[in-house]
């Protein structure tokens, strides 16, 4: 009896084997399986082993199967008649005693089967993958080897049945989502705050373009080429950029840019040069190129400024590489930078003014102020869309129970607004 216990157990850890590897196999990342391919034999039978997934769930199932069907029938036959002799000193009849036996016999084993040989294998295949797939996948290929033909069979029955369903038995696995990735970064506890935040930003990022992050037209300081260096040191003196687009005639004109480093040195201090003999090579970026591929083609081609062009080929504005590095790691500011309002802990409760050309989106992350979708990205755009003019000071809108005042002008865009919760 205690020889067939023991056949009967081993063929159910048998069982959990094929389970576990099963398991292990499927739970198994593309980059997981990348990777242990280049680890010697067992890797690179794993990696034929998951090329395949036809093969190895039959290989799995056909060891599951076999080894389940010999525990059960050697347990019904070895281990069912010891019982019935002590059944029937009980005064139960011999026929009964049989039935009893045997169904007793198949609840146990059916028992310890789903524990050892399917529950434990399945956890231990969860949380130890890797390892497991590895030990396992001698074991599932020689199986897979042996019963070749009826692999094959069983490959082509789940093709045509898969066929039924829609699915093309050779379409690849459903890649994760955009959305399933954050929130496994989210999730995972070897990230710190900043490296989530960090990957959250490079994703926002990858749906940006360039002309949402530029600098617009308006907003930039242009120099003319025919100025002479002097008269253009004293304009770069009164402003804190180190680069400046150089136009001929107008914005839509550019030539080139200059370098502060061009203006200082000392053998041009009495030179009458025009500045457009110094001005260097610039880049043009449609407004609609994403902001990561942007970021990739200025490293390459070692450009810290690009100039934005509109759909009709005029200049948009400006965008350099710290405004694209500022989707990712968010606002980087040196000592020259003036400070900007904190929108968080005086927005909430309080009417607060901001700059017209804030985003729709900064202002709805700080102040939790939300605007109406359109043909727009800043609040001036909006006020001015919505008023269909444009503004004045004192003009006035409600939207969503906020209260925005035009305060103050720029030319003809508007400078500042009042926000006021209604």
């Amino acid at each position: 009896m205690i020889s067939a216990v023991l056949i009967v157990l081993a063929l159910i850890l048998v069982a959990g084997l094929f389970v576990a590897a099963e398991i292990a196999q499927i739970s198994l990342r593309e980059s997981q399986v990348k990777q242990m391919a280049l680890r010697g034999k067992r890797g690179a039978r794993v990696a034929k082993l998951a090329s395949n997934p036809n093969r190895l769930l039959a290989a799995a199932q056909v060891g599951v199967t076999f080894c389940g069907f010999l525990s059960a029938a050697l347990g019904a036959e070895k281990l069912g008649v010891h019982f019935i002799p002590w059944l029937v000193d009980q005064g139960i009849s011999e026929r009964s005693a049989s039935t009893i036996s045997l169904v007793t016999v198949t609840i146990v084993i059916a028992y310890i089967s789903l524990v050892l040989g399917e529950l434990v294998p399945k956890r231990l295949a969860l949380f130890r993958t890797e390892p497991i797939a590895l030990w396992s996948a001698a074991s599932v290929d020689l199986i897979a080897n042996i019963f070749r033909p009826i692999i094959w069979l069983l490959s082509k029955s789940t093709d045509q049945v898969v066929r039924l369903f829609g699915i093309d038995p050779k379409e690849q696995r459903e890649q994760m989502s955009e959305e399933e990735l954050l929130d496994l970064v989210a999730g995972h506890a070897a990230l710190t705050d900043e490296e989530r935040d960090i990957v959250e930003e490079v994703f926002n990022a990858s749906e940006r373009q360039v002309h949402e992050v530029m600098v617009p037209r308006t907003e930039v300081d242009f120099i003319d080429g025919s100025l002479t260096i002097a008269k253009a040191m004293a304009l770069a003196s009164e402003k804190a950029h180190s680069r400046y687009p150089v136009v001929r005639g107008s914005s839509d004109e550019v030539i080139g840019f200059i370098h502060v480093r061009d203006l200082i040195d000392p053998s041009l201090v009495n030179s009458q040069a025009k500045i457009q003999e110094l001005s260097r090579s610039i880049m043009f970026l449609p407004g609609t190129k994403g902001v990561l591929p942007a970021l990739t083609e200025m490293r390459a081609q070692r450009q810290h400024l690009a100039i934005v062009l509109d759909e009709y080929g005029g200049t948009d504005g400006i965008v350099t590489m710290e405004d694209l590095v500022e989707c990712l790691i968010g606002d980087i500011r040196d000592e020259y930078d003036e400070d900007e309002q904190d929108l968080s802990s005086e927005s909430r409760t309080s009417d607060f003014e901001v700059d017209g050309l804030i985003s729709l989106e900064d202002l709805s992350e700080q102040a939790g102020v939300d605007i109406p979708e359109g043909p727009y990205e800043t609040l001036s755009g909006y006020v001015m869309h919505f008023l269909g003019r444009i503004p004045v000071e004192g003009d006035l809108l409600n939207v969503n129970g906020i209260r925005i005042t035009v305060v103050s002008m720029e030319g003809k865009r508007v400078g500042r607004l009042l926000i006021s919760r209604s």
